[in-house]
Formats: C-alpha cells, sequence, structure tokens
C-alpha cells in the first residue's frame, strides 16, 4: 500500500481548545494498521541514512507515532510530555520546556534520558509555527546531543518558521493542510 492519500485519516477539530483554534485528530490513521504501518514507514525510512539513535515522540500523538517509528529504526523512545502528569516527588532530572500548545501544559523532557552524542529523530503529529519542536530540539542541543531529524504527519510550517528550525530536513505525510483557522 503505497498510494495512502493520508489526508483521508485525518480530521480537523475546529474551534478548540477555542475559538478561532483548531486541533487535528490522527485517531484514524493510528487505528488502521495498513495505513498506520504505511505512516510509520513513510516517515521512518529517511532516518535510516541518518541512524539516529533515540527518538523523541511529543507528547500525546507524537509520542505514539514516535514510539513506532522508534521500533521500526530499533531506537529508544524519549518522551516530551506534560509536567501535568509528573507528580511533585519526581526524582529525575527534567529539563523544562518553555513553549507547549495548550497554556495550563507545560512540556518537559527528562535531561538524564538524552547523552552526549545522541542523535535525535523528533516526532510530532501536527507542525503549524514549530515552536515546541525548536523548544525540543534547543534542549537537545543543550544536553550535547544533535537533532538529525523531524518527522511530523502534517507540515503547515511557513519557509520563515522552518528556517528557524535550521537544520535537518522535516519530513511529513501532508503538506500544508487547510484548516481555515491559522
Amino acid at each position: 500500500m503505497t498510494d495512502v492519500d493520508f489526508r483521508d485519516y485525518v480530521e480537523v477539530i475546529k474551534d478548540w481548545p477555542e475559538p478561532g483554534k483548531a486541533v487535528i485528530d490522527i485517531s484514524r490513521l493510528l487505528e488502521h494498521p495498513t495505513v498506520f504501518h504505511e505512516a510509520v514507514v513513510t516517515l521512518a525510512k529517511p532516518f535510516l541514512e541518518v541512524q539516529p539513535n533515540k527518538v523523541i515522540g511529543i507528547d500525546l500523538r507524537g509520542l505514539a507515532l514516535g514510539s513506532a517509528i522508534a521500533y521500526y529504526l530499533g531506537c529508544g523512545v524519549v518522551p516530551a510530555r506534560s509536567i501535568a502528569y509528573l507528580p511533585e516527588d519526581y526524582s529525575r532530572p527534567v529539563e523544562l520546556l518553555p513553549i507547549s500548545k495548550f497554556a495550563d501544559h507545560r512540556l518537559s523532557l527528562v535531561s538524564e534520558s538524552i547523552d552526549k552524542g545522541d542523535r535525535i529523530a523528533i516526532v510530532d503529529d501536527w507542525l503549524i509555527k514549530g515552536t515546541t519542536v525548536l523548544a525540543v530540539k534547543k534542549a537537545v542541543e543543550k544536553l550535547g546531543a544533535t537533532v538529525v531529524g523531524i518527522a511530523c504527519v502534517i507540515n503547515n510550517l511557513s519557509e520563515t518558521r522552518r528556517k528557524l528550525l535550521g537544520r535537518p530536513e522535516v519530513q511529513s505525510l501532508i503538506e500544508n493542510l487547510v484548516t481555515d483557522t491559522e
């Protein structure tokens, strides 16, 4: 199955979490075994060349997809997750990321999960401005590792925003999905 139109498996939910905003639901893409497999292979294959040893999946949909990509590549997976889910007495060192899509949640990354010299691929579901991916990339670089690839289901980055990320290339299943809310 190589002629999948991934647009058929995503849904734009408008006016959520507030009027004028939108989210993308990729549940159908994740639920459908053949489509999910094709999405993982399509996003993972370009990473074979750059050989990451870890994949960071951005909470929550990026983590689901990133875990499968990490498995395909034979890598470890590191969650960039909401600190709302960490207990106050959590003992591992955490790198707090300054940006999140939702004002009531910040993302964190367990800093001891990233070693100097690691080669990291970052996976998220939807890149609009790239601020979350950029924050993860900066945290990774601060910890002495290198981001060798970025993957997403939907890439809506403008050329200006794409330049902010610098290298590496962004792999995606869908480019410039129109949502009427951006």
